[in-house]
């Protein structure tokens, strides 16, 4: 089962962004996504492929080469394609409070969990590239909501050791 396709909507009487995933097999999930969560995942991110790049270039070069990544990557993201809704929800209708998550690179691109209050943990796993449209799609609605996440540009390359809605296709 695959996603096909990533929505995100900021609320602002809840002050917070529903994400809205849909997958090959019709299904969708929902998630309330809080600022500190947004965050968190922002951060996260942005650690990932800075860390990718810094494995492939130079430390003096790396910043650069992340930061330039990171301006073709928003030009180049659609976020304009109608969203096509799931038919089934096996986390319900209403989204589902994301209290922690969790990135890890895996061969292939990453691994999301997503933790939620009941215990339950839901994982998401796609490619780098739609991991990155992700903090695309995530930056674009907390500057909707004014949440004055940092931006991208101020995420730290680490060491060379090994309002509206939004859609993503």
């Amino acid at each position: 089962m695959g996603i096909r396709q990533l929505n995100g909507t900021y609320i602002p009487a809840e002050d917070r962004i529903v994400l809205r995933v849909s997958t090959d097999a019709g299904e969708e999930f929902r998630f309330w996504l809080t600022r500190p969560v947004t965050t968190q995942l922002l951060g996260s991110i942005r650690t990932l492929a800075a860390r990718s790049t810094a494995q492939k270039f130079p430390p003096q070069v790396a910043q650069t080469v992340t930061e330039f990544e990171q301006q073709a990557l928003q030009q180049q993201t659609r976020l304009d394609d109608e969203f096509v809704p799931g038919a089934t929800f096996p986390l319900g209708e209403m989204p589902a409070l994301v209290i922690k998550q969790g990135l890890t690179q895996v061969e292939g691109g990453v691994s999301l969990d997503l933790g939620l209050p009941n215990g339950a943990n839901v994982n998401l796993r796609f490619a780098q590239q739609l991991c990155q449209q992700v903090g695309v799609l995530l930056d674009r609605l907390q500057q909707n909501a004014h949440w004055l996440i940092a931006p991208a540009a101020a995420a730290e390359t680490p060491p060379a050791e090994s309002g509206d809605i939004k859609h993503i296709h």
